[in-house]
């Protein structure tokens, strides 16, 4: 396997209808998404069989895990266990960009 580096500002992308969801590598373990929220956008709450890592690049918003509420912004990392609910909106006037990490498969 070789080095990957993943250019975020050129991978970026955005849509008035929904919230851009798009797999920017993946390989038999591991897969990670970039997810571009405007706005307004959001994520309903899920799950996962494993752990979910998500990291925001840009921006900020509200995440959602246990019944509760915390904002999160630029710089943060984001690690939800196995089956617990969550998801993220966008609160803010600004755009939300967060690199998401799940096992494959999940």
């Amino acid at each position: 396997m070789k080095t990957t580096i993943l250019d975020v500002q050129m991978l970026k992308k955005f849509s008035d209808e929904k919230r851009h969801h798009e797999t920017i590598w993946a390989d038999d373990h591991a897969n990670i998404n970039l997810i571009c929220m405007k706005p307004g956008q959001e994520i309903i709450t899920h799950t996962h069989h494993g752990n979910h890592i998500w990291i925001i690049m840009e921006g900020r918003g509200e995440f959602l895990a246990g019944g509760k509420t915390q904002l999160i912004d630029s710089g943060k990392i984001v690690i939800v266990p196995p089956l617990e609910e969550h998801g993220i909106r966008n609160a803010s006037n600004d755009n939300l960009v967060i690199a998401s990490i799940t096992a494959s498969g999940d």
